[in-house]
């Protein structure tokens, strides 16, 4: 577990550097004064001031900052000041502000260039609901997933784990998950063999013995099963493998927001919000699927595509429309660049500020529902 936290902090601060240094390399750009590079966020356990710059490491582990000269300032003083974000053009404070979300996703194309071409450029997703992805040759089939393995059973002797795929039994393709089961019933006692794919793709040839008297509760093989439709994509032709790695983001991004509309569309007709905070995870939620990752037999590549997915997402939250985060500044912008008229700072610095303690009360029950599902 305490190697789970370390590689989950670890994660968090790849995805804050690289989202944080894009507004602060843009505003040096610009020469807007950098006054603070935050790790996590206050209170500070330790600073250094290098340059103009003060580098501080934080207490809470769930994200970073860069706090510039003239943001969220009402002092006229500093509104007019030469290295002031206020003072710079609206398109150059557009530039600082979008930043971050373009530096989130260039991390997110790159690791999935990586991740599709260790993988020959094909993918699965599970798909929750229908949708046809763009840019890429889609086959939909069902998959048999291990989803628990009971301890001392013959799976968990024999290596099994959650989450590995079931893709043949003795020699024979198999994606039924009822077929499964009763063929282990059909050969209990008897020496069965199992194609396993795990997370990473790799296949691996498994010998179990199915018990003939399985304990109240359990199966044969002491495992619980979930079939599943799949969506192999396959981005194969020349065209589709140079705009693989902005496609798929494209893809995951779309089917994403087609899912969490169908689960909100839902929620609203049977009136329960179950489904929709059941979707969401927090940092400990997060941290939980590390963990899970970090247990299967090759991790690397499935912790990349793990990554590449947490910036993804990192980029669209941060890009909505809502106070304090990098879419609601830039509302604002859009809205002096429009007008030709700048909103009163005292009046953004409380939007922002409400926002942000909106984000912080909406983090925390976030958390506590995370925690709730482990018990």
């Amino acid at each position: 577990m305490f190697l789970t936290i370390i590689v989950f902090i670890i994660t968090l601060l790849i995805l804050v550097v690289s989202h944080e240094f894009g507004h602060f390399i843009v505003a040096k750009k610009f020469g807007i004064k950098v006054l603070e590079f935050g790790f996590g966020l206050p209170p500070r356990i330790w600073g250094k001031k290098i340059g103009d710059t003060l580098v501080s490491l934080n207490w809470l582990p769930i994200g970073g900052f860069v706090r510039l000269f003239g943001e969220d300032e009402t002092d006229k003083d500093v509104l007019k000041a030469k290295d002031s974000f206020a003072a710079q053009p609206v398109w150059e404070r557009i530039g600082v502000v979008v930043a971050g979300v373009t530096m989130n996703l260039i991390l997110a194309v790159t690791l999935f260039y990586i991740v599709l071409s260790v993988h020959n450029f094909q993918e699965e997703v599970p798909l929750l609901t229908p949708f046809n992805f763009v840019g890429t040759e889609q086959t939909n089939q069902t998959a048999i997933f291990i989803g628990a393995v009971s301890p001392d059973s013959p799976a968990a002797q024999a290596g099994l784990s959650a989450g590995d795929q079931v893709v043949a039994f003795n020699g024979q393709p198999i994606n039924d998950g009822q077929k499964l089961i009763d063929l282990t019933k059909q050969y209990a006692g008897e020496k069965v063999a199992l194609k396993i794919e795990d997370s990473s793709k790799t296949t691996r040839d498994v010998e179990v013995t199915p018990r003939v008297n399985p304990p109240q509760g359990q199966g044969a093989l002491g495992i619980q099963l979930g079939t599943i439709t799949m969506a192999k994509l396959n981005y194969q032709s020349f065209t589709q493998r140079i705009f693989s790695g902005p496609v798929h983001a494209y893809n995951l991004t779309t089917y994403s927001f087609s899912i969490l509309g169908n689960l909100i569309s839902e929620s609203i007709k049977t009136k329960d919000l179950a489904p929709v905070s059941q979707s969401v995870s927090g940092p400990v939620g997060l941290t939980n699927l590390t963990g899970t990752i970090l247990q299967t037999k090759s991790p690397f590549i499935p912790y990349l595509n793990f990554v590449a997915l947490l910036s993804l997402n990192l980029a669209i939250i941060n890009i909505l429309p809502f106070p304090a985060l990098d879419g609601g500044r830039l509302i604002f912008l859009l809205i002096e660049a429009v007008t030709r008229k700048k909103v009163k700072p005292e009046i953004e610095k409380w939007v922002h500020a409400i926002g942000m303690i909106l984000l912080i009360t909406l983090i925390v029950l976030i958390t506590f529902s995370d925690i709730k599902k482990f018990f």
